[in-house]
């Protein structure tokens, strides 16, 4: 009898934090590569196998650019040098939208949208990647009308980007700077058939303090509190013993990029991480009420709630 009580209440405890949400979160995740996804891998899984969530994602670049760690995957790709350049370049961007695909299998990823601006270089000079790499234009129209008709005539709740960051990949800075413009340019509209939605950057660094990108003022975190968001990596994927946690999504998402030989290695070094960190904009309080932080925390605090069963595991908020 105890046992049942306890699926009981846990059954009662998901249902009811559903119900708060009154219909089905419908999320947009914008990504520079194939392969930043799994950034953010434990939140988006535990949005879509925890919550049921929709999560639908944009990749801006080809990646083309990642040959220079597809050696060790050729024999995998029959035999392709795709470590050279000129070969890697023809056939990677084939090959890492099915890794993409494989990845997302595992996340629940239900459509995708690619924009195949070109991956030439790394640089973490924004103005070179507009300048010699990508259409900006191009890039916010594309992703404006993925907003507007991606799912449907319902809209995004949720468009999750990457953290601009002067430490960070060009690339990645630039995808979330583009994602920011295109809520702004949305915003400027005034469309009342339009629904944009609230924004939040995933950071791919660990931060221990307030992130700041002083070159765009798009890029400011709200000042008033809670501000940032924090995901469990460490959190049990079910109540069961001796079942994996979130890092093991990380991981496995991770072995589906093959042609990235190093990212397995990345992850669990430089990379490494209890907590996804996730950031609330100020550009979200254009009607300055506070109906998209209030939705922001229903979210992670339902996950909170959800995983109670892991012991001493509590969403921290700072």
């Amino acid at each position: 009898m105890g046992a049942f009580r306890s699926q009981l209440d846990a059954f009662l405890k998901n249902f009811i934090y559903l119900d708060i949400m009154n219909s089905a979160l419908a999320v947009l995740v914008v990504i520079a590569h194939p392969d930043d996804e799994t950034i953010f891998a434990g939140f988006i899984h535990a949005l879509v196998h925890k919550i049921h969530a929709t999560v639908d994602l944009v990749c801006v670049t080809n990646g083309e650019g990642g040959f220079q760690h597809s050696a060790p995957s050729e024999y995998l790709y029959d035999n392709l040098e795709l470590s050279n350049e000129s070969i890697g370049r023809q056939h990677l961007p084939r090959i890492r939208k099915q890794e993409l695909f494989a990845s997302g299998k595992i996340l629940g990823i239900r459509k995708y949208f690619f924009f195949d601006q070109l991956d030439l270089k790394y640089d973490r000079n924004v103005d070179i990647v507009f300048a010699e790499q990508w259409n900006k234009k191009q890039i916010i129209e594309l992703l404006e009308q993925v907003i507007i008709t991606g799912n449907s005539t319902h809209g995004y709740d949720v468009m999750l980007i990457m953290l601009p960051s002067i430490q960070s990949h060009g690339h990645h800075t630039a995808s979330g700077l583009l994602a920011l413009e295109t809520i702004e340019h949305l915003q400027n509209n005034k469309s009342p058939n339009i629904k944009i939605p609230t924004v939040i950057g995933g950071s791919e660094f660990v931060l221990n303090e307030l992130p700041t990108y002083l070159s765009n003022p798009l890029v400011e975190i709200c000042s008033i509190l809670p501000n940032e968001f924090r995901f469990n990596r460490t959190w049990k994927l079910s109540n069961t013993t001796n079942i994996p946690d979130y890092q093991t999504i990380v991981i496995w998402t991770c072995s589906e990029h093959k042609s990235q030989g190093s990212l397995i290695v990345e992850t669990l070094t430089t990379l490494t991480r209890e907590y996804e960190q996730y950031f609330y904009f100020s550009i979200n309080n254009e009607k300055n009420t506070r109906a998209r932080i209030q939705l922001i925390e229903r979210i992670f605090n339902q996950l909170a709630h959800i995983h109670e069963y892991n012991t001493g595991n509590v969403l921290q908020q700072q």
